[in-house]
């Protein structure tokens, strides 16, 4: 929970404001370490691509239970 001051997590510079958080890791950072990706602002590109393009552990594959190929 934010204080009365908040630290960036990417360059650790100290506000006398709560900062935005990652909705991906939920680190806080400052305006000028956030990177926009589909309208919403993330603490870093690695966050935000994560967040909206998923990761190779997401991808389905027919060794997946409930997974149901198609013929």
């Amino acid at each position: 929970m934010p204080g009365l001051s908040d630290r960036c997590g990417v360059c650790a510079q100290e506000f006398q404001f709560s900062l935005s958080r990652c909705a991906f890791c939920h680190k806080t950072f400052c305006s000028s370490c956030s990177f926009r990706v589909g309208g919403n602002a993330f603490c870093s590109k690695t966050c935000g691509h994560v967040f909206f393009y998923g990761s190779d552990e997401d991808v389905e594959d027919a060794g997946t239970p409930g997974f149901e190929e198609e013929e």
